[in-house]
């Protein structure tokens, strides 16, 4: 299954409550580290995408739940799901990601 999503950040507002309901605890791990708001906003809409490409992928009601991480490199992957490829893009004003899912 694929899924893809596509997200314009000048929607992303940081505020704690989003915060909390779209990242999980490693995720938010992740973006405390960030400096500036622009940094903030890309992660956050980029998880944002990922988790709604990773619903249309999966259709698991619980996809706020999968961590989205990164490795050494900074590729992006879903933590304890080695089944799913993710990929997160970023341009100007927009995020984008597609979540493919090996049956």
């Amino acid at each position: 299954m694929i899924g893809i999503d596509l997200l314009n950040l000048e929607r992303v507002r940081l505020n704690e409550a989003l915060i909390q309901h779209v990242l999980t605890e490693k995720e938010q791990a992740a973006f405390i580290k960030l400096h500036t708001e622009a940094q903030r906003i890309a992660f956050l809409g980029g998880r944002i995408c990922a988790k709604e490409a990773l619903f249309k992928a999966t259709q698991d009601p619980a996809y706020l739940t999968f961590s989205i991480l990164n490795d050494a490199s900074g590729k992006p992957y879903v933590d304890g799901h080695p089944e799913m490829e993710i990929s997160i893009a970023h341009e100007a004003a927009m995020a984008v990601a597609i979540v493919l899912v090996h049956a």
